[in-house]
């Protein structure tokens, strides 16, 4: 498995300054997660499913002036995400500000993937564990060995790997639960906005007033906007994301590789970096994902499992429902 160093620096100058905001599930599992929480509690409103998705709809965006914000956005979705439950009122946004709640990475469905992992090492997450094992199979080739043998290149080499992990996850979950792309596509597809009024409410005054300490000021109404625009196109994104989990699974990888391929290009581009052959890209990125299936094809569900009794636990014993 020879890579260039070109490549593997290319990828890790990309991942190092997205760590930021690195995920935990990916969009399918956080989804997987709501639906099942939704069928504990006997509730027949499927906003959840939606709502646990939206905390990441920042994370993909590489152009400013999202970019500008985004460390601070990921901040508000994932620790300060009550903002969102007190917001809601009527009966479809509390339930859609309950799927939001159970996403976040302090009693949520991200603690599991960051931080103790129910199934393998409590001490950590188990996407990071996942990740460390990559890393180490990916340390047996020599290239990658020698450009990532100090402490800090190892550091980023795991950014990288954490991100393929989580991708591979929904592979997995792909053919464990190959309803969830129909049901992604049903809730993003209805003219519902209760996420996009809920996270207007919670974050745009202070959204503008974080904005003016950058290079990117915005009036209230212009954070609004933002958020409306930015919320808009995740949707339509989960449209497409639903229809591809539906689909043939080597199908569904290829796009994630080009998905990957596409962020890649337009961070370089944001930052003055030169843009390498696709083809360099995509070797990288479908063997680290290939790997990431090896290595958790096993017990992912598993944990995923254990992730939704986690979260209905702490759900309840925030009085959320």
């Amino acid at each position: 498995m020879r890579k260039t160093g070109w490549c593997l620096a290319v990828a890790a100058a990309l991942i190092s300054a997205a760590s930021a905001t690195s995920f935990a599930w990916e969009k399918g599992t956080h989804a997987y997660i709501a639906d099942l929480l939704r069928k504990k509690a006997g509730v027949p409103n499927i906003e959840e499913i939606y709502g646990a998705m939206a905390p990441d709809m920042f994370n993909y965006l590489f152009e400013n002036p999202v970019l500008a914000f985004q460390a601070w956005l990921y901040e508000q979705t994932h620790y300060n995400f009550m903002k969102v439950w007190d917001a809601a009122r009527t009966g479809g946004e509390k339930s859609a500000a309950a799927g939001f709640l159970s996403h976040n990475n302090v009693w949520g469905a991200d603690v599991t993937a960051h931080t103790a992992s129910l199934t393998l090492d409590p001490g950590e997450g188990y996407v990071i564990t996942k990740a460390k094992m990559l890393h180490a199979i990916l340390m047996t080739d020599p290239g990658y060995a020698a450009l990532f043998g100090s402490e800090e290149a190892q550091a980023v080499a795991l950014e990288i790997c954490h991100n393929f992990i989580e991708a591979a996850g929904d592979v997995i979950l792909k053919r464990n639960a190959p309803k969830i792309g129909r049901k992604l596509m049903a809730i993003a597809s209805r003219p519902k906005t209760n996420i996009r009024r809920l996270t207007i409410k919670a974050y745009a005054d202070d959204l503008s007033q974080f904005s003016a300490s950058t290079s990117y000021p915005l009036t209230p109404k212009e954070a609004a906007g933002l958020i409306r625009r930015v919320e808009n196109e995740f949707r339509r994104g989960i449209i497409g994301y639903g229809y591809l989990l539906q689909g043939d699974e080597a199908v569904f990888i290829e796009n994630i590789v080009v998905e990957f391929c596409s962020l890649a290009e337009a961070f370089l581009a944001a930052y003055g970096f030169p843009v390498p052959p696709e083809e360099t890209l995509i070797a990288l990125i479908s063997a680290g994902i290939s790997i990431g299936i090896d290595l958790c094809a096993a017990d992912y569900m598993t944990e995923v499992n254990a992730t939704v009794d986690f979260v209905a636990a702490q759900l309840a014993s925030h009085g959320i429902k």
